[in-house]
């Protein structure tokens, strides 16, 4: 069973990594300036002097920046992509000059605690990444319309708000923050992924109105009920591990779900997922189940069900040599019981 999570993350969070494959062309227009052998110096105005003007990609993952300004980025019209990973970076004022072409910045993991707002002068962008950084609070991206990426994993921010114009945002990661309520989506009607794990929310509301929405990850927050999810008729995935809940409900309406994560909560027992015919995965290790009746009696009308976790559970450690036999004979349908394939 793998965790989700791009922030980190337990959950999903689902980290980008430079991609390394390509065409030769594809590749030629990469600028790689990566490791100690290539350390540049911010005020260095000669840092990028031998790249054509023409350069469309450049990548200056730790590199050990601290800032942008002396890189002369105004000669890159064209430039859509700009990786700056893993560097020492405060300030993204500089990043106006690239207004005009930038498509996609990253800026995970440097020492930014805010947002500046030359970022919103960036209205092409169609990815942002201020991932592992320090800021407090999301601001000056309303006029990043263009946006289907944003990613904010592992940072200090305490509320979702300043989003609501980015009505073409598809994945939205706010994983290990200090949020306490989910709020200020209600216009991302577009949006389909969203991560809100390892934060500090203990209701599941706001996302009235996000019917395209296929994954939803709220793991290892605050979370008792199940409730709220009635407009998410397209949800796919839903990752609710290392919350407080103690029954399954509200799930009426997600008949679309193929993954269920329920690990590391109270549960005494399965309930109400009988109607969740397309059910691939239940994952639901680290609760309170002691009746393999009551897992065959939920589980067995369920013919898609193809992976279930359930170790950790009283039912396992009471009867540890005869677990994965009672289980195998109990839902037939079933190749893969814990992190084991079925012989």
């Amino acid at each position: 069973m793998s965790d989700i999570n791009h922030s980190q993350t337990n959950d999903i969070d689902k980290d980008k990594d430079i991609d390394g494959s390509g065409s030769e062309s594809e590749l030629e227009a990469v600028i790689a300036v990566d490791g100690p052998a290539n350390e540049l110096a911010s005020d260095d105005d000669q840092a990028l002097a031998d790249y054509a003007d023409t350069e469309t990609r450049i990548e200056l993952m730790h590199s050990r920046l601290d800032s942008l300004s002396g890189l002369g980025l105004e000669r890159f019209t064209q430039l859509e992509y700009l990786g700056c990973r893993q560097n020492l970076i405060k300030d993204l004022s500089p990043i106006s000059v690239l207004s005009s072409s930038l498509k996609e910045a990253d800026f995970y993991d440097n020492r930014l605690s805010n947002i500046a707002s030359a970022v919103g002068q960036l209205t092409q962008l169609t990815s942002l990444d201020l991932s592992f950084n320090k800021i407090r609070q999301i601001e000056n991206v309303e006029p990043l319309t263009q946006l289907s990426e944003l990613f904010f994993v592992s940072n200090k921010i305490q509320r979702i708000e300043g989003l609501h114009t980015l009505r073409m945002l598809t994945n939205l990661e706010l994983g290990a923050n200090r949020i306490r309520s989910i709020e200020g989506l209600g216009e991302l009607t577009a949006l389909e992924q969203l991560y809100l794990g390892k934060n500090k929310i203990a209701k599941l509301e706001g996302l009235a109105g996000l019917s395209r929405l296929r994954v939803l990850s709220i793991q290892s927050n605050r979370i008792v009920t199940i409730e709220g999810l009635e407009d998410l008729v397209a949800l796919e995935e839903l990752y609710l591990s290392h919350n407080g809940i103690e029954c399954i409900q509200g799930l009426e309406h997600n008949t679309r779900l193929t993954i269920l994560d329920v690990t590391s909560n109270r549960l005494t027992q399965l309930a109400g997922i009988g109607h969740l015919d397309k059910l691939e995965d239940l994952w639901a290790s680290g609760n309170q189940l002691d009746s393999f009746e009551n897992v065959e009696r939920v589980c067995a009308p369920l013919q898609e069900l193809r992976t279930v976790y359930f170790e950790f559970n009283p039912l396992q450690r009471a009867q540890p040599a005869n677990y994965r036999r009672k289980l195998m004979l109990a839902l037939p349908q079933l190749t893969q019981i814990d992190a084991t394939p079925c012989r």
